[in-house]
Protein backbone atom coordinates (compact mmCIF):
# COMPACT_ATOMS: atom_id res chain seq x y z
CA UNK A 1 0.00 0.00 0.00
CA UNK A 2 1.29 3.41 -0.49
CA UNK A 3 0.24 6.49 2.01
CA UNK A 4 0.34 10.27 1.27
CA UNK A 5 1.54 12.29 4.49
CA UNK A 6 1.67 15.34 5.63
CA UNK A 7 4.86 15.40 7.39
CA UNK A 8 4.60 18.20 10.58
CA UNK A 9 7.25 20.12 11.81
CA UNK A 10 10.15 18.90 14.05
CA UNK A 11 9.72 14.89 13.14
CA UNK A 12 12.10 13.28 11.24
CA UNK A 13 11.13 10.98 8.24
CA UNK A 14 12.28 8.06 10.14
CA UNK A 15 9.88 8.84 13.40
CA UNK A 16 7.05 8.84 11.07
CA UNK A 17 7.90 5.54 9.33
CA UNK A 18 8.43 4.23 12.84
CA UNK A 19 4.90 5.64 14.05
CA UNK A 20 3.48 4.58 11.53
CA UNK A 21 5.12 0.64 11.83
CA UNK A 22 4.18 0.54 15.22
CA UNK A 23 0.48 1.85 14.87
CA UNK A 24 -0.62 -0.26 12.21
CA UNK A 25 1.80 -2.94 13.03
CA UNK A 26 3.43 -3.04 9.42
CA UNK A 27 6.68 -4.99 9.39
CA UNK A 28 8.00 -3.83 5.97
CA UNK A 29 7.63 -0.27 4.88
CA UNK A 30 9.89 2.99 3.25
CA UNK A 31 9.54 6.46 1.58
CA UNK A 32 10.27 7.76 -1.67
CA UNK A 33 12.08 10.93 -0.43
CA UNK A 34 13.31 12.00 3.01
CA UNK A 35 12.26 15.19 4.46
CA UNK A 36 14.39 16.90 7.21
CA UNK A 37 12.82 17.97 10.68
CA UNK A 38 12.57 21.41 10.25
CA UNK A 39 10.88 20.62 6.42
CA UNK A 40 7.17 19.93 6.26
CA UNK A 41 4.95 18.37 3.26
CA UNK A 42 4.36 15.58 1.78
CA UNK A 43 6.06 12.20 2.40
CA UNK A 44 5.04 9.26 0.62
CA UNK A 45 5.41 5.98 2.01
CA UNK A 46 5.28 2.50 0.68
CA UNK A 47 4.44 -0.58 3.16
CA UNK A 48 4.59 -4.56 2.35
CA UNK A 49 4.58 -5.79 -0.95
CA UNK A 50 4.65 -2.22 -2.55
CA UNK A 51 8.11 -1.44 -1.51
CA UNK A 52 9.09 -3.07 -4.41
CA UNK A 53 7.49 -0.07 -6.62
CA UNK A 54 9.24 2.37 -4.62
CA UNK A 55 12.06 2.56 -7.73
CA UNK A 56 9.53 3.55 -9.83
CA UNK A 57 8.44 7.29 -8.32
CA UNK A 58 11.21 7.49 -5.84
CA UNK A 59 12.92 9.87 -8.46
CA UNK A 60 9.66 11.69 -9.41
CA UNK A 61 9.69 15.48 -9.53
CA UNK A 62 8.72 17.58 -6.50
CA UNK A 63 7.61 20.99 -5.60
CA UNK A 64 8.48 23.26 -2.82
CA UNK A 65 7.84 26.48 -1.33
CA UNK A 66 10.90 27.72 0.64
CA UNK A 67 12.07 30.93 2.33
CA UNK A 68 15.25 32.27 2.18
CA UNK A 69 17.24 34.49 4.41
CA UNK A 70 19.54 36.84 2.95
CA UNK A 71 21.13 37.62 6.30
CA UNK A 72 23.68 35.55 6.89
CA UNK A 73 24.62 31.96 6.63
CA UNK A 74 24.61 28.53 8.64
CA UNK A 75 26.88 25.49 8.54
CA UNK A 76 23.65 23.32 7.62
CA UNK A 77 22.16 25.74 5.55
CA UNK A 78 19.07 26.13 7.85
CA UNK A 79 17.90 26.74 11.18
CA UNK A 80 19.33 23.80 12.41
CA UNK A 81 22.64 25.07 13.22
CA UNK A 82 24.20 28.48 14.43
CA UNK A 83 23.85 31.79 12.00
CA UNK A 84 26.83 33.68 11.17
CA UNK A 85 25.01 36.88 10.68
CA UNK A 86 26.33 39.23 7.54
CA UNK A 87 27.91 42.37 8.53
CA UNK A 88 25.04 45.44 9.43
CA UNK A 89 26.43 47.95 6.70
CA UNK A 90 26.72 45.04 4.36
CA UNK A 91 22.99 44.27 4.93
CA UNK A 92 21.95 48.09 5.03
CA UNK A 93 23.62 48.54 1.38
CA UNK A 94 21.88 45.36 0.07
CA UNK A 95 18.65 46.24 1.87
CA UNK A 96 18.44 49.50 -1.44
CA UNK A 97 20.22 47.24 -4.12
CA UNK A 98 18.46 44.12 -3.69
CA UNK A 99 15.60 44.16 -5.67
CA UNK A 100 12.66 40.95 -6.33
CA UNK A 101 13.74 42.04 -10.30
CA UNK A 102 16.94 41.14 -9.61
CA UNK A 103 16.50 37.55 -7.45
CA UNK A 104 14.14 36.75 -10.48
CA UNK A 105 17.21 37.87 -12.97
CA UNK A 106 19.34 35.94 -10.97
CA UNK A 107 17.60 32.97 -10.40
CA UNK A 108 16.43 32.40 -14.11
CA UNK A 109 20.29 33.05 -14.72
CA UNK A 110 21.77 30.39 -12.46
CA UNK A 111 19.13 28.40 -10.94
CA UNK A 112 17.00 27.19 -14.12
CA UNK A 113 17.11 24.30 -16.58
CA UNK A 114 20.07 21.54 -15.65
CA UNK A 115 22.53 22.70 -13.24
CA UNK A 116 24.91 21.60 -10.39
CA UNK A 117 25.42 21.87 -7.00
CA UNK A 118 27.07 21.02 -4.01
CA UNK A 119 24.58 19.08 -1.11
CA UNK A 120 25.27 20.65 2.21
CA UNK A 121 28.11 18.90 4.49
CA UNK A 122 25.11 18.43 7.41
CA UNK A 123 23.22 15.63 4.71
CA UNK A 124 22.21 12.09 4.80
CA UNK A 125 25.23 11.29 1.41
CA UNK A 126 27.74 8.62 3.14
CA UNK A 127 31.43 9.73 2.67
CA UNK A 128 33.90 6.96 2.83
CA UNK A 129 30.93 4.67 4.85
CA UNK A 130 29.90 7.15 7.36
CA UNK A 131 27.02 10.38 7.16
CA UNK A 132 28.00 13.56 6.43
CA UNK A 133 26.27 14.89 8.76
CA UNK A 134 27.92 12.87 11.51
CA UNK A 135 31.13 13.78 10.30
CA UNK A 136 30.41 17.95 10.15
CA UNK A 137 29.12 17.13 13.84
CA UNK A 138 31.99 16.04 14.69
CA UNK A 139 34.01 18.74 13.30
CA UNK A 140 35.41 16.46 10.46
CA UNK A 141 35.68 18.26 7.75
CA UNK A 142 34.71 17.10 3.83
CA UNK A 143 34.04 18.03 1.07
CA UNK A 144 30.79 16.64 -1.09
CA UNK A 145 30.78 15.82 -4.77
CA UNK A 146 28.84 18.07 -7.58
CA UNK A 147 25.56 16.00 -8.68
CA UNK A 148 23.87 17.20 -11.63
CA UNK A 149 20.25 18.52 -11.09
CA UNK A 150 17.75 20.17 -12.86
CA UNK A 151 15.03 23.37 -11.85
CA UNK A 152 11.99 22.90 -13.81
CA UNK A 153 10.35 25.94 -12.81
CA UNK A 154 10.31 28.50 -10.56
CA UNK A 155 8.58 31.41 -9.29
CA UNK A 156 9.16 33.99 -6.37
CA UNK A 157 5.73 34.18 -4.00
CA UNK A 158 6.80 37.22 -1.73
CA UNK A 159 9.84 39.25 -0.95
CA UNK A 160 10.61 41.80 1.83
CA UNK A 161 14.20 42.35 2.56
CA UNK A 162 15.72 40.23 3.55
CA UNK A 163 13.60 37.21 3.08
CA UNK A 164 12.14 35.81 0.14
CA UNK A 165 9.61 32.71 -0.25
CA UNK A 166 9.92 31.05 -3.50
CA UNK A 167 7.90 28.13 -5.18
CA UNK A 168 10.64 25.15 -7.26
CA UNK A 169 9.97 22.23 -8.78
CA UNK A 170 13.41 20.26 -8.88
CA UNK A 171 14.66 16.74 -10.10
CA UNK A 172 14.90 13.75 -7.43
CA UNK A 173 18.13 14.75 -5.52
CA UNK A 174 17.94 18.74 -5.14
CA UNK A 175 18.82 20.12 -2.17
CA UNK A 176 16.96 23.28 -1.60
CA UNK A 177 19.12 24.39 0.93
CA UNK A 178 22.07 24.20 -0.96
CA UNK A 179 20.21 26.60 -3.32
CA UNK A 180 19.53 29.17 -0.46
CA UNK A 181 23.10 29.54 0.35
CA UNK A 182 24.14 29.39 -3.43
CA UNK A 183 21.39 32.03 -4.04
CA UNK A 184 22.80 34.41 -1.10
CA UNK A 185 26.31 33.95 -2.49
CA UNK A 186 25.13 35.13 -6.17
CA UNK A 187 23.67 38.02 -4.28
CA UNK A 188 26.59 39.16 -2.97
CA UNK A 189 25.20 38.01 0.67
CA UNK A 190 24.88 34.54 2.03
CA UNK A 191 21.49 32.56 2.39
CA UNK A 192 19.60 29.60 4.80
CA UNK A 193 16.39 28.22 4.59
CA UNK A 194 13.83 29.47 7.32
CA UNK A 195 10.91 27.27 5.90
CA UNK A 196 10.65 24.32 3.94
CA UNK A 197 7.36 22.53 2.72
CA UNK A 198 7.32 20.34 -0.02
CA UNK A 199 3.59 20.56 -1.72
CA UNK A 200 3.78 18.09 -4.14
CA UNK A 201 5.35 14.78 -5.27
CA UNK A 202 5.01 14.50 -9.19
CA UNK A 203 1.12 14.62 -9.81
CA UNK A 204 0.48 13.50 -5.95
CA UNK A 205 -0.86 17.06 -3.78
CA UNK A 206 -1.51 17.82 -0.55
CA UNK A 207 -5.05 17.65 -1.12
CA UNK A 208 -4.59 13.32 -1.11
CA UNK A 209 -2.66 13.79 2.02
CA UNK A 210 -3.45 12.44 5.63
CA UNK A 211 -1.67 13.46 8.56
CA UNK A 212 -0.37 10.92 10.64
CA UNK A 213 -3.06 11.19 13.88
CA UNK A 214 -5.85 11.14 11.13
CA UNK A 215 -4.57 7.91 9.10
CA UNK A 216 -6.44 4.76 8.55
CA UNK A 217 -5.81 2.16 6.47
CA UNK A 218 -8.39 3.04 4.26
CA UNK A 219 -6.41 5.90 2.95
CA UNK A 220 -4.09 3.82 1.18
CA UNK A 221 -3.74 5.40 -2.40
CA UNK A 222 -4.67 3.01 -5.69
CA UNK A 223 -1.69 2.09 -8.05
CA UNK A 224 -3.46 4.25 -10.00
CA UNK A 225 -3.02 6.98 -8.21
CA UNK A 226 0.58 6.78 -7.15
CA UNK A 227 1.14 5.72 -10.89
CA UNK A 228 -1.56 6.74 -13.58
CA UNK A 229 1.45 6.91 -16.59
CA UNK A 230 1.45 2.95 -16.37
CA UNK A 231 -0.96 1.26 -18.07
CA UNK A 232 -3.18 -1.63 -16.49
CA UNK A 233 -3.24 -5.22 -18.38
CA UNK A 234 -5.48 -8.17 -17.55
CA UNK A 235 -4.20 -11.27 -19.46
CA UNK A 236 -4.58 -14.51 -19.95
CA UNK A 237 -4.29 -17.11 -17.23
CA UNK A 238 -1.55 -18.82 -19.02
CA UNK A 239 0.23 -15.28 -19.06
CA UNK A 240 -0.37 -15.05 -15.64
CA UNK A 241 1.49 -18.41 -14.94
CA UNK A 242 4.40 -17.21 -17.24
CA UNK A 243 4.87 -14.69 -14.86
CA UNK A 244 4.35 -15.74 -11.78
CA UNK A 245 7.16 -18.32 -12.71
CA UNK A 246 9.21 -15.12 -13.20
CA UNK A 247 9.61 -16.56 -16.98
CA UNK A 248 10.74 -13.49 -19.93
CA UNK A 249 8.94 -14.18 -23.17
CA UNK A 250 8.38 -12.70 -26.30
CA UNK A 251 5.86 -9.38 -26.76
CA UNK A 252 3.16 -11.55 -28.29
CA UNK A 253 0.67 -9.01 -25.80
CA UNK A 254 2.16 -6.36 -28.17
CA UNK A 255 3.08 -4.21 -25.30
CA UNK A 256 4.18 -0.61 -26.12
CA UNK A 257 8.26 -0.23 -26.24
CA UNK A 258 9.47 1.52 -23.30
CA UNK A 259 5.59 1.25 -21.49
CA UNK A 260 5.17 -0.43 -18.25
CA UNK A 261 2.06 -2.29 -17.33
CA UNK A 262 0.57 -3.07 -13.90
CA UNK A 263 -0.97 -6.53 -14.54
CA UNK A 264 -3.69 -7.60 -12.68
CA UNK A 265 -5.66 -10.91 -12.08
CA UNK A 266 -9.13 -9.80 -11.49
CA UNK A 267 -8.78 -7.36 -8.69
CA UNK A 268 -5.39 -8.30 -7.26
CA UNK A 269 -1.94 -6.48 -8.72
CA UNK A 270 0.30 -9.36 -9.63
CA UNK A 271 3.46 -7.83 -12.01
CA UNK A 272 4.88 -4.57 -13.24
CA UNK A 273 6.39 -5.74 -16.38
CA UNK A 274 7.40 -3.76 -19.69
CA UNK A 275 8.58 -4.30 -23.23
CA UNK A 276 12.66 -4.12 -23.81
CA UNK A 277 14.04 -5.32 -27.63
CA UNK A 278 10.77 -7.70 -27.95
CA UNK A 279 11.26 -9.12 -24.63
CA UNK A 280 8.41 -9.01 -22.10
CA UNK A 281 10.49 -8.48 -18.88
CA UNK A 282 9.10 -8.61 -14.73
CA UNK A 283 10.35 -5.49 -12.77
CA UNK A 284 8.57 -6.66 -9.97
CA UNK A 285 6.44 -9.71 -8.84
CA UNK A 286 4.17 -10.30 -6.06
CA UNK A 287 3.15 -6.54 -5.90
CA UNK A 288 -0.34 -6.65 -4.04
Amino acid sequence: MFFLIQKPLGLSSFSVIAHLRKRFGIRKIGHTGTLDPLATGLLLVATDNSTKLIAYIDKARKTYVFTVRLDGSTPSCDLDTEVEYVHAHILEQARTTITQEKIQKMIDIHFSGKIVQIPPVYSALKVNGQRAYDMARAGQKTMLPERAIQIYSSRIISFSFPEITIEMEVSSGTYIRSIARDLGEKLGLAGYVTMLHRKKIEHLSEQEAKTIEDLVISDALSYEQVFPAFEILSPSSEILQKLENGLKFPNSLELKSGQKYLVKDGEKYTSLIEERDGIVRICANNIA
